[in-house]
């Protein structure tokens, strides 16, 4: 099989001949194998993407690409992501890592001009000026270089190798991005004291969320979008803010991403246990990815979604940084054993690779992902 009949297998629900591999690879692992500063990376996004190949190349690559192109500081404004970025040989240390700074950036105010505009209009009017410290034109025309570098040369490097993105876009659900925009603490007031404000905006950024994701689609005829949450699990709030500010919009999304044969990767972060069952109920089956990040238990939720849900993930930050070859091989076995034996299960890290992975580990995780027929229940 080649990668992508690889992939596509896993995401009908297949067996393919083995596991795909689709680390979440990101600049800061790359970096770090490299033996590069973040300084260095992060205030040279050519640089970085060379690093992104190299480590390819040396550890003999994987099936699919998470990211194509750095992310460094900048990429958060690409994004149009209601945050600031600290980066390292600028704002921090040259040996530091990136940090992200959540500020209530959107007021209360904010909400009836975000009903009005919607989310991309609303960023780029409002909110983006808010977050750039120094020249905004100087923001914008970095903005500009890493779109030109993602076009001409990361794009171009990547199909070289033989390898496509996963994803025609990556987002933030709605939910998340206020959060994000308003800080965890002043969201949480308003899900509690104005859940009026929060119900007004939210139609109106899932529609626009749909539409970026349908032009995108379109654009790149990739069929696949990834929508990230980390904010609204049990582990956060009770079941019933989930399912009045958040389930809604996510079956529009994925229905309406569905409808176009579109498969929707959910990137869920922290423990979504008790949400789990929602997504059999009200998912269409085989619509939608459950991109895990350890917290919550993998296992468990194949065994409750088993042919209804596909499972990337989820070799845990600390194994990577700390761990063991023979752990990290060990982990790996069981994943492929305990999720894949069936078929729908793409071998993946937690979230996205530690910036400190050792590289015995990265290597014990793609070699032996290659190598293990596996798939035995257990």
């Amino acid at each position: 099989m080649t990668c992508g009949e690889r992939v596509a297998a896993a995401l009908a629900m297949e067996r393919p001949d083995r596991v795909p591999i689709v680390p979440q690879f990101v600049m800061g692992t790359a970096l770090r194998l490299c033996d590069v500063t973040p300084g260095r990376g992060y205030s040279d996004p050519e640089l970085a993407h060379q690093c992104m190949l190299r480590v390819f190349d040396q550890y003999g690559g994987w099936d699919a690409l998470y990211q194509t192109g750095p992310d460094v500081a900048d990429s958060g404004l690409a994004a149009r992501q209601p945050l600031r970025f600290l980066a390292p040989g600028r704002d921090l240390p040259d040996d530091a890592a990136l940090q992200v700074h959540e500020a209530e950036v959107i007021t209360l105010a904010d909400y009836d001009l975000i009903a009005e505009l919607g989310w991309a209009r609303f960023y780029d009017e409002v909110l983006a000026s808010r977050l750039i410290d120094g020249d905004a034109a100087e923001a914008a025309a970095r903005v500009t270089r890493l779109d030109r570098l993602a076009r001409e040369r990361c794009a171009p490097d990547w199909a070289a190798r033989g390898v496509a993105p996963m994803y025609a876009a990556m987002e933030a659900h709605p939910f998340f991005t206020l959060s994000l925009g308003r800080s965890l603490l002043r969201f949480t007031e308003d899900l509690y004291f104005r859940p009026q404000l929060v119900e007004r905006v939210l139609p109106a950024m899932t529609r626009d969320l749909i539409e970026r994701f349908s032009r995108k689609v379109a654009a790149t005829g990739i069929k696949g979008v990834l929508l990230a949450e980390e904010r609204v699990s049990a582990f956060h709030y009770p079941l019933r803010i989930f399912d009045r500010f958040w389930a809604p919009y996510t079956v529009q999304i994925v229905d309406a991403m569905w409808s176009m044969g579109v498969i929707t990767t959910l990137h869920l972060d922290t423990d979504f246990s008790k949400n789990l069952p929602w997504f059999r109920q009200h998912l269409p089956r085989g619509s939608y990815v459950l991109q895990l990040d350890h917290t919550t238990d993998i296992f468990a939720a194949k065994e409750l979604l088993d042919g209804h849900a596909m499972f990337h993930g989820d070799l845990p930050a600390a194994m990577q940084s700390i761990g063991r070859p023979e752990d990290v091989a060990a982990y790996v076995k069981r994943l492929i054993d305990g999720v894949g034996y069936n078929g729908g299960f793409i071998l993946g890290v937690a979230c996205n690779t530690a910036p400190d992975c050792r590289p015995e580990n990265f290597r014990a995780f793609l070699e032996t992902g290659r190598s293990y027929a596996g798939g035995r229940r257990p």
